[in-house]
């Protein structure tokens, strides 16, 4: 992945999944599925309270992140492009009440 020069320095949740979208990184991305991906990953998100994690930058009322950090990590652990998978089983019926 190349990185272009003119990026900004920082990225809100929105402003990155823009951003991914632009630069082919994730086609479906939304502000929603960049806070999935930083719930879901834990301590391997680069950006956090933990010891080896990039605090969030507060902007307004918007933590923001640092962008090169970003593409970065997205580089080491690119977003799963089929979505969460398919389910290991069926699912279960709702259960009519006795």
């Amino acid at each position: 992945m190349n990185k272009p020069t003119n990026l900004p320095p920082t990225v809100t949740f929105a402003e990155a999944a823009v951003l991914l979208h632009e630069l082919g990184i994730d086609e479906n991305a939304t502000a929603d599925s960049v806070r999935y991906m930083a719930r879901s990953r834990g301590e391997k998100w680069p950006f956090g309270d933990g010891p080896s994690q990039v605090p969030y930058k507060q902007t307004a009322n918007a933590r923001t992140m640092d962008t090169m950090v970003l593409l970065d990590h997205l580089k080491a652990w690119p977003p799963n492009p089929h979505g969460r998978g398919r389910d290991k089983k069926p699912r279960a019926r709702n259960r009519e009440p006795s």
